[in-house]
């Protein structure tokens, strides 16, 4: 690995040029993407992040959005936070050079479920929501979506899933809602014409007309308007955040999938097509081989493939899980205990990633995955000290971050940036049993 030292204006002004956790619409080759506050220049002179999610304690998933000023200059915020009951809370922040402020929602405004809005003096301002268990993350957006697609939720006894719907804009927003499942496609009456007032938060139950069904998968179109949206999944004792994808993909990748033993672990698929879609699922578990798994699910249904309990797989650590489908297709990791599970979308490639402290937490694991089949080279940037150093990392490769980043990532907020749109950058926390929390980067999924 070679070093080299980069003013911290060049590497940011370079690096902030284009990042987002969700900037681009990718073609159905990959995952496609949703926007991110990331993908804001520090010189322009606003940025907007949006937020949804976090409800109150009696809701379940209670929890903060932490901003993080990734620039070397002070940002002032404008912050205004609404509730599912109309009611409204507004403040202002201003945060120190890579420094990070906190808020928690339910602590400053009454109510249900919760919106959050902040208008950044320049940009490179990321913010992201975590539950106070640390099971639910959800990295805030710059801006709304029209389309939204998300697999893997579950309402049958035990379990809840929400759709958190905040409309960002100051016109009145419509949706109507689809749901795929074993059963098929449903598209309830109640689901279709919704409307959400300007600057509002909605909260859609789909267990109200999807009644005691595993395995969900939702498709959003917004007819008027663009919202921000993140499912909210209760399993058990775990809560967590489906950020959801712009549209399904023939391809999603996994690079750190736990087989540890105790756990239950799917790749949960949606097909919201009308052709069947012939799904093959590669897990790569060194120095084992183990047979692709295949799957058919219908047109407009749902289906999983189980990568624990399976005896095809033995418990050996992290695995890394490709699938390829026939047509394109959306997917979720639902991973947990025996009976709770957490859902998460899959990673999407990109040139730049941020792995940041504001969790509070150790990483039980951090990895870089090049998913192409050609090298690419990888830079690091510590925000605080501001080394820097880079290496190359070998086509269709995914490495612990700690053996081509000598330095470790735990205690720091490192910008990781790659020569093409070709890697992802994958968390997990601590957990019992071990790996089934797994996080995205503030600037990548």
């Amino acid at each position: 690995m070679s070093s080299a030292r980069t003013p911290l204006l060049v590497v940011l002004g370079a690096a902030l040029v284009g990042v987002g956790l969700l900037s681009s619409i990718t073609t159905t080759a990959n995952p496609s993407t949703l926007p991110s506050g990331f993908s804001t220049v520090g010189a322009v002179e606003s940025a907007a992040l949006y937020c949804t999610g976090l409800t109150s304690a009696k809701g379940g998933a209670p929890g903060h959005v932490t901003f993080l000023n990734t620039t070397n200059s002070s940002k002032s915020l404008s912050v205004n936070v609404v509730s599912d009951t109309g009611k409204t809370y507004s403040t202002t922040m201003k945060i120190a050079p890579l420094a990070s402020q906190s808020m928690d929602p339910s602590a400053v405004l009454s109510g249900n479920n919760f919106g959050v809005a902040a208008q950044v003096s320049g940009g490179g301002v990321v913010a992201e929501e975590v539950t106070r268990s640390t099971t639910g993350l959800a990295p805030c957006v710059s801006t709304g979506v029209s389309t939204w697609y998300a697999a893997g939720f579950d309402t049958t006894v035990g379990s809840s899933a929400n759709l958190s719907i905040y409309n960002p804009t100051a016109t009145p927003a419509v949706l109507n809602v689809s749901t795929y499942s074993k059963s098929g496609f449903v598209a309830p009456a109640t689901f279709q014409g919704i409307s959400v007032g300007a600057h509002a938060q909605f909260e859609l139950n789909l267990g109200n007309q999807i009644v005691n069904t595993a395995n969900v998968g939702v498709r959003v179109r917004v007819v008027r308007g663009t919202l921000d949206i993140v499912g909210v999944q209760q399993s058990g004792s775990i809560t967590s955040f489906n950020a959801g994808l712009a549209g399904p993909s023939t391809t999603a990748q996994f690079p750190r999938v736990t087989t540890a033993r105790d756990t239950t672990v799917e790749v949960r698929l949606a097909n919201p097509g009308h052709l069947p879609a012939q799904v093959t699922v590669d897990v790569a578990l060194a120095p084992y081989h183990v047979a692709p798994l295949t799957l058919t699910v219908p047109a407009y249904a749902s289906g999983f493939v189980s990568i624990t309990p399976n005896s095809a797989i033995p418990a050996a650590g992290y695995a890394t899980v490709r699938l390829t489908s026939s047509v394109p297709v959306t997917a979720a990791l639902a991973s947990g205990g025996l009976s709770d599970v957490a859902i998460t979308s899959p990673g999407t490639p990109g040139s730049q990633f941020l792995i940041s402290t504001v969790l509070g937490a150790r990483f039980n694991a951090a990895s870089v995955t090049n998913t192409s089949s050609r090298p690419i080279t990888l830079h690091f940037y510590d925000l605080l000290s501001r080394a820097t150093s880079s290496t190359v990392l070998a086509g269709a490769t995914t490495e612990d971050i700690s053996s081509v980043y000598g330095a470790g990532v735990t205690g720091r907020n490192v910008l990781v940036t790659a020569s093409r749109p070709t890697l992802l950058v994958t968390l997990t926390l601590p957990s019992k049993p071990v790996g089934v929390i797994v996080v995205a980067p503030l600037d990548g999924r």
